[in-house]
């Protein structure tokens, strides 16, 4: 996998996470705005990667419930951010749901055995960004059973 250069044009790495139960795909269940990891599609994978292996890891994992794993993704967030003595983080958010955002956003939809996760693309996504965003994600044993879509 190539490394994706650091676009100039956007200047940040700020990545929004939309967590939606399967039976209610419409609407968010909760928007976490995390202020690392979402420079592209593929950092956003890697982020989200990551977490769910996190998540794997646990007895009784409910990726069944877009609630439960949004809670979950704030506290791994703010564990990978703050001093762990402390409460003292500023790099996540509850955010409102918008139908736009200037932000990589990633979709995660609970579901009964993995979430699906679909990475929205905006102007300055690639197709390449959006492969290696599925290639992530396939490697874990949590991803997309089908590639990712492109939605603008």
């Amino acid at each position: 996998m190539s490394i994706v250069p650091l676009r100039k044009d956007r200047m940040s790495d700020k990545l929004i996470v939309e967590f939606y139960n399967a039976n209610e795909p419409e609407v968010p269940i909760a928007c976490v705005l995390a202020c690392h990891g979402g420079d592209n599609p593929s950092s956003a994978a890697t982020t989200l990667a990551d977490f769910f292996d996190s998540v794997s890891a646990l007895p009784e994992p409910r990726f069944n419930d877009a609630g439960v794993l949004a809670a979950r993704f704030v506290v791994w967030q703010a564990l990978q951010e703050a001093d762990r003595d402390s409460l003292d983080f500023n790099g996540l958010a509850l955010v409102p749901f918008q139908t736009s955002n200037v932000y990589q956003t990633a979709r995660v939809y609970a579901g009964k055995h993995r979430p699906y996760v679909h990475c929205v693309s905006d102007r300055w996504t690639t197709r390449q960004e959006l492969r290696e965003a599925s290639i992530i994600l396939r490697q874990t044993s949590i991803g997309p059973l089908e590639p990712m879509a492109i939605e603008a």
